[in-house]
């Protein structure tokens, strides 16, 4: 799962303001009281922040796992069937086992990843013999 860097600025931004924003309660509560925050204080925001970043990346991987069996739906079923087997394979398997994977011939598996490559879909590397089949998604 790859992050945004336009969020992943937001987030740190956001993170810094709140640090901001403690730095200020504490000098308000400091000059009132003559004492600092209590320690829990910052115990519990510092769970709080971690419990929302875990939410975050949760509801990112759904988003993701759902926009991508949108593009499943869309492909023909030749191309699903390889991009499903890459997806079973850590986004990466060589052209030999995926011809031997999907039951499809050479020559077809061949085609198909040509039509996925001019897409943009996966990329391919040659590894001597065979080709290194990386997807892009």
């Amino acid at each position: 799962m790859e992050v945004d860097n336009k969020r992943l600025v937001i987030g740190l931004t956001l993170v810094f303001v709140l640090g901001i924003l403690f730095a200020l309660v504490n000098g308000f509560y400091t000059s009132s009281t003559n004492e600092q925050l209590p320690l829990i204080v910052y115990g519990i925001s510092l769970v709080s922040v971690l419990i929302g970043a875990f939410i975050v990346i949760m509801f990112q991987m759904k988003i993701s796992k759902m926009q991508l069996e949108k593009v499943l739906k869309i492909l023909p079923r030749e191309e699903r069937t390889v991009v499903k087997i890459l997806l079973d394979n850590k986004s990466m398997i060589e052209q030999n086992k995926l011809v031997v994977l999907s039951g499809f011939t050479k020559v077809q598996i061949s085609r198909i990843l040509k039509k996925l490559s001019e897409r943009d879909v996966i990329e391919k590397k040659n590894m001597g013999n065979t080709n290194l089949v990386i997807l892009k998604i």
